[in-house]
C-alpha cells in the first residue's frame, strides 16, 4: 500500500506523507552503497527505485540532537513549498525503535532513530559542478536562465512562504536535464517570524554565509540575498574564489 501511495505521489496524485522504513529499505536495496548518489555533511542520498520512476532518499546521520532538529525543520519547510525551482518532497519517515546494547558489562535499552526524506530525483549534478570560467562551460543564456530560476525560487520562499533558507550555495542547487535549477537542503531553514536560539555550534557555509550571521548569529532574508549575490558572482565570472564582503554587499545592493 505504501509503495502505491509513493508512486501516486510521484505522479502528483497524492500529497507527501509519512512512509514506513521497510518500504524505503526495499526501494534502496536496504540502503546499498551501490545506490548512493550523494553524500553531504549530514546525510547520504540514495537512489530509490520505483516501478514508475526514481526518487532520491535522504538518510540523515545521527551524531547528536542537532540533526533531529534539522530534520524537523527541513520537513516543516518542505511540506509548505511547491515550486518549479525547488526540489519536491515525496514523503518522509521518522522511525524510532529500542534495541538491546551491551555497555560496560551491562545490557541497556537504547533508542535507534532513523530520519529520512524522499525527494524528487534530479539526474544532473549540482551547480557547483558546472561553474567554470567565462570562456568555457555554460553558455551565457544558460547562465542567465540558471540565475533567473534561482532568483524565482528564492523570491517564492521569501514572499510567498516567508521562509529563510540560510544555506544558499552552488552545492545546494541541483540542475535537471533541461538545466532548470532546483533549490535543495532546508535543514538550516526557518520561518522569518520564528525566534531561534543562536548557539556556538550553529552550522554555516563559509564563503556564502552572510557576515551578520557568521559573527553575530542574526538571521533574516537579507542573509539569503547575500548568499545569492555570491552565487551569481560565481556563475557570471566562473570563479570559485570567495569575493570580499564589500564586493558582495555592493552587488547585492544593485540587486535590490
Amino acid at each position: 500500500m505504501d509503495l502505491n501511495i509513493l508512486e501516486r505521489t510521484v505522479e502528483r496524485k497524492e500529497k507527501p506523507r509519512h512512509l514506513k522504513l521497510p518500504l524505503l529499505k526495499l526501494i534502496t536495496d536496504n540502503f546499498s552503497d551501490k545506490l548512493i548518489i550523494g553524500t553531504g555533511g549530514c546525510a547520504h542520498i540514495y537512489k530509490g527505485i520505483l516501478p514508475n520512476g526514481i526518487i532520491a532518499v535522504k538518510k540523515i546521520f545521527y551524531s547528536n540532537t542537532i540533526e533531529d532538529k534539522m530534520f524537523t525543520q527541513e520537513l516543516k519547510c518542505m511540506m509548505k513549498v511547491e515550486h518549479k525551482n525547488i526540489v519536491r518532497l515525496m514523503g518522509y519517515c521518522s522511525h524510532t525503535e529500542e534495541k538491546e546494547v551491551h555497555f560496560e558489562g551491562h545490557t541497556i535499552m537504547a533508542e535507534k532513530r532513523e530520519r529520512l526524506l524522499c525527494l524528487e530525483y534530479i539526474s544532473d549534478e549540482s551547480l557547483a559542478n558546472h561553474i567554470t570560467d567565462e570562456l568555457r562551460g555554460l553558455e551565457w543564456h544558460k547562465r542567465y536562465q540558471i540565475i533567473k530560476g534561482i532568483c524565482e525560487g528564492l523570491f517564492y520562499l521569501h514572499e510567498k512562504k516567508h521562509i529563510v533558507h540560510m544555506d544558499i550555495k552552488p552545492a545546494n542547487i541541483l540542475l535537471d536535464d533541461h538545466m532548470v535549477p532546483k533549490i535543495i537542503d532546508f535543514g538550516l531553514s526557518t520561518f522569518d517570524d520564528e525566534s531561534l536560539d543562536v548557539t556556538a555550534d550553529r552550522l554555516r557555509s563559509l564563503g556564502y554565509c552572510a557576515p551578520e550571521y557568521l559573527y553575530h548569529g542574526n538571521i533574516s532574508m537579507k542573509s539569503d540575498i547575500y548568499s545569492l549575490g555570491v552565487v551569481i558572482l560565481e556563475v557570471v565570472t566562473g570563479s570559485k574564489r570567495s569575493p570580499t564582503v564589500a564586493k558582495v554587499t555592493v552587488f547585492c545592493f544593485t540587486l535590490t
